[in-house]
């Protein structure tokens, strides 16, 4: 425990100097804002997302689409407000235009002799962190959900891979969220970073599954392996959310380390142990991604 002594500023204020280790975890500078709340025995104090304009300069030049959607990605995920971008032909131009649809909030404001200026508008999602993590795992589920329903139907899955980028859309903001401060721990802040990545690679792996499918002839006999990858997502989203179970109940249903030396039969890894059909490999990735996403998540936080 600290005491500090008040220092008077003016004829009725009283400051308070914050602890140097503090102010520097939080890259606090002179003139950025805190939250002060009255609580129940004191004044909690809490930094606030940074307001200061992140702003830069690029050249796209000679990039192709890949490289192009790839760095701007980066850069929205890093937090930057404002970016401007040098082009050299008309397709680049198109190409970043295309690139900025994923990022929400990010619109070109101007376009002038080859140099587009980027910024980001204030979204609605851009709210609450918790919200916008909780409702990744709702697009996962619904497409989970989706796709055990059209497995009879070949036009509708040469489509679905298409919902993959309504996907990508929530996980850059998230991510861009933690990078402009959202989330005040600095643990919490680890870990749901590398839990948005695991999600956004369910989401490539359901992509990959309906590309294989494409061309396989017994597609409807896969609807049970889908429900066992929904289950085990549904299983985690009720563990985090609603704080129903627990991370035992996840090594009960699927053993991801060690199988020979378990004893007790785990329902979920026997099932997939026995499938023999390539696209299932992609479910099956989900499942032990989803094992991981429980670790992350529900293991109990160590004290420092």
């Amino acid at each position: 425990m600290q005491f500090r002594k008040l220092i008077a500023h003016g004829p009725s204020s009283l400051t308070l100097a914050l602890p140097h280790k503090w102010v520097k975890k939080y890259s606090l500078e002179k003139g950025d804002s805190v939250s002060v709340e009255e609580a129940e025995r004191g004044l909690l104090i809490t930094n606030r997302p940074s307001e200061r304009k992140k702003v830069m300069r690029i050249d796209l030049s000679k990039h192709d689409w890949p490289a192009i959607v790839t760095i701007l990605t980066l850069i929205y995920r890093r937090g930057y407000d404002e970016v401007s971008v040098h082009y050299e032909t008309s397709g680049e131009y198109l190409n970043i235009s295309s690139a900025i649809r994923s990022l929400l909030g990010y619109a070109v404001v101007e376009n002038k002799n080859k140099v587009c200026l980027i910024k980001s508008l204030p979204t609605e999602l851009e709210q609450n962190f918790e919200t916008l993590f909780r409702r990744v795992f709702l697009i996962l589920l619904q497409q989970l959900e989706d796709l055990g329903e059209i497995l009879n139907s070949p036009e509708e899955i040469k489509t679905f891979y298409h919902r993959d980028s309504e996907l990508n859309s929530i996980v850059n903001l998230a991510i861009r969220m933690i990078s402009k401060g959202y989330v005040m721990d600095h643990f919490e802040e680890l870990h749901f970073f590398h839990a948005l990545l695991i999600l956004e690679e369910c989401g490539d792996d359901i992509t990959r599954f309906t590309i294989e499918i494409q061309n396989y002839k017994d597609a409807k006999n896969l609807k049970n392996a889908v429900e066992q990858g929904s289950k085990m997502l549904r299983m985690l989203y009720d563990g985090y959310f609603q704080k129903k179970i627990g991370i035992m109940k996840f090594y009960d249903q699927y053993y991801l380390y060690w199988p020979d030396a378990k004893k007790t039969p785990a329902p979920v890894y026997d099932f997939f142990a026995k499938q023999k059909n390539k696209p299932v490999f992609y479910l099956r990735s989900i499942v032990e991604k989803t094992i991981q996403l429980a670790e992350i998540l529900l293991l109990p936080k160590q004290e420092e």
